[in-house]
């Protein structure tokens, strides 16, 4: 026990003891103003962060200052994931071990701030190398001398070029070659060395443990997300076996695939620590998965909070709710663009670039979306004109439909054989439309044509008692009514009926119809006329005898109005009209879907 507390202590002082000694190290801004200043700089930082990174102290303050200044020395502008820890350590030491291998004597020959003012130099190479201190000529750094981008992008080949060289002052072990086999500040690095030798051997360009762990990182993070997938949909499953029928599972499955990537990210980036072709190639493809996951979030939650609100408030079927989910899809597309041009930028691609290709492409990218832009604002134009909503019954052009989804390309209609058609909307929004569910009521205008043998007194009493079971019946319109002679055919005495049923809906209108048509007979049948039908069946059924009764009875009728003074053409008073509005009742008393009076 006393010996487990005695190497603690021993070990605390002296993390103590060299974090004291690095501190003592004079640390402050790295001067830029001239190559041998930049050099100068760079030197001391770098033995600062290479001193704390052996010690696994990267986290202490000193150390990372000294970090944020040698990155001032380097052009970091063309090196892709320039934000990761790793990606910036591995081209400090590789810097480090190639200029320790250059002759002391050319270090001695870097330009001086003097000499810089004097000779106006721009730039200066070590020796018969690609190493390279400039002048940087814009942008935030101008006028500082750092290495060079393509300095910077060159030191994996130039260190293979010359690790075979020695070190021009003294023999050490290869920093970069311990750097490759060592984890990040997440793992121990001691714990990694008492590994047995062979899983600390290269195997490429890594070592055998960072291919395992890897490798185990990525197919936990593939099991986990298959559970989170799994999860989600028990959570809906659940849900809606208790009538709530919101889908959030999907959301919080990519909640937490996101953020499962993110923590696998960290363990990576900061424990693994791989490096180079590798890591660039990981990241690269982590990062479009990180992407393609995020965008995915970014829609769903979008379309989420879309829905919601529509089919609570509107039940999913007025056009402003499908004007929701639309406007939704695209503030979800803008946004996952930003974050895109996000992403270019945090892999170290410069936008300026794709910008200006953009610009110089326009021409042909714009009649290339040129189709697919006129569908847009032509849908766009259907919703503002709000001519047509979903669910509504229309004519367009020469065919019918119901309008089932108004897309930001197309519009989908569902025809009377019910199948699924799919119109541009550029086609959509140019076609006269005639929608038929805006009618605030339905015409019904129908031919009764009679026999020609029917007596004018019959015409008489079977025009007054259609117009009067019309104002009768309560789903018929006051005005207009119309029920006139109207002439004579080549085989029938012709009546136009007309009037408008107050409904909207077709089937409601079909049966209000269907009604008004049986009553209609009735009276036809009830004053002895008969209905028309053709030339030829009249001749055939000419030897039939009509109802002489139901003709006197006609008869006695208009003699009546006339002694009465209340003959009804050509119409009815309008205080008999006032009388006899809605005395029909309709549904039937004895009508299955009549609501009950109880």
């Amino acid at each position: 026990m006393i010996r487990v507390i005695f190497k603690t202590l021993l070990g605390w002082y002296l993390l103590i003891f060299s974090s004291v000694a690095v501190s003592s190290t004079s640390l402050g801004l790295s001067d830029t103003s001239s190559p041998s200043q930049t050099l100068a700089s760079f030197m001391r930082d770098s033995s600062i962060v290479i001193e704390h990174w052996q010690q696994e102290t990267l986290y202490l303050k000193e150390a990372q200052y000294a970090y944020s200044q040698v990155q001032r020395t380097m052009d970091l502008s063309m090196v892709p994931n320039r934000s990761r820890t790793v990606v910036v350590m591995e081209k400090v030491i590789l810097l480090r071990e190639l200029l320790e291998r250059i002759d002391p004597k050319i270090h001695q020959l870097a330009p001086s701030h003097k000499q810089v003012v004097e000779r106006g130099i721009e730039h200066w190479r070590f020796g018969n190398t690609e190493i390279v201190i400039s002048r940087q000529l814009e942008g935030e750094r101008s006028d500082q001398f750092l290495f060079s981008s393509s300095t910077i992008q060159s030191l994996p080949r130039w260190y293979r070029t010359m690790s075979a060289s020695p070190y021009d002052k003294e023999q050490r072990h290869d920093y970069y070659q311990e750097f490759l086999i060592s984890p990040g500040p997440l793992f121990s690095k001691q714990f990694i060395l008492s590994l047995p030798k062979s899983f600390n051997q290269l195997l490429g360009p890594l070592p055998l443990w960072q291919w395992l762990a890897f490798g185990g990182v990525l197919i936990m993070c593939r099991l986990l997300m298959k559970i989170s997938f799994h999860l989600g949909a028990r959570w809906d499953q659940r849900w809606e076996s208790r009538g709530i029928k919101w889908r959030a599972g999907r959301l919080f499955s990519l909640v937490g695939v996101v953020n499962l990537l993110l923590v696998a990210r960290w363990v990576i980036d900061d424990g693994v620590w791989i490096t180079g072709s590798i890591y660039q190639l990981f990241t690269t493809l982590f990062l479009l998965a990180q992407f393609f996951f995020v965008s995915w979030l970014i829609m769903a939650i979008f379309n989420y909070f879309a829905n919601i609100y529509t089919f609570k408030k509107h039940n999913g079927k007025h056009v402003d709710s499908s004007l929701i989910t639309v406007l939704a899809r695209i503030f979800g597309g803008l946004t996952i663009v930003i974050l895109g041009v996000y992403v270019i930028e945090f892999m170290g691609f410069s936008i300026s670039p794709i910008l200006a290709g953009l610009g110089v492409g326009g021409l042909a990218v714009a009649l290339a979306v040129r189709p697919i832009l006129e569908n847009v604002i032509n849908g766009l134009t259907l919703y503002a004109d709000g001519g047509v909503k979903l669910g509504e019954f229309c004519r367009y052009g020469d065919k019918l439909g119901t309008i089932e989804s108004i897309g930001l390309r197309s519009t989908r209609v569902r025809t009377l054989e019910r199948s699924l058609i799919t119109i541009p909307n550029s086609e959509f929004a140019n076609m006269e439309i005639d929608n038929l569910e805006r009618r605030d009521k339905r015409r019904m205008d129908h031919i009764i044509r009679l026999r020609s043998e029917t007596t004018l007194d019959q015409l008489r009493v079977l025009i007054v008692n259609i117009r009067r079971l019309l104002l009768q019946h309560p789903m018929i319109e006051e005005e207009p009514v119309r029920v006139r002679l109207m002439g004579v055919g080549e085989y029938s005495i012709n009546i136009n009926m007309m009037a408008y049923i107050s409904c909207r809906d077709n089937e409601e209108f079909m049966a209000v119809q269907e009604d008004i048509l049986f009553s209609m007979l009735t009276q036809v049948d009830s004053v002895g006329a008969k209905i028309a039908h053709s030339t030829q069946y009249q001749l055939f059924n000419k030897v039939s005898s009509d109802n002489q009764e139901q003709k006197r009875k006609a008869e006695q009728v208009v003699a009546q109005w006339h002694e009465e003074q209340a003959f009804p053409f050509p119409d009815f008073s309008y205080e008999y009209k006032f009388e006899i509005k809605d005395s029909i009742m309709y549904p039937a008393a004895t009508s299955a879907v009549r609501p009950s009076s109880t």
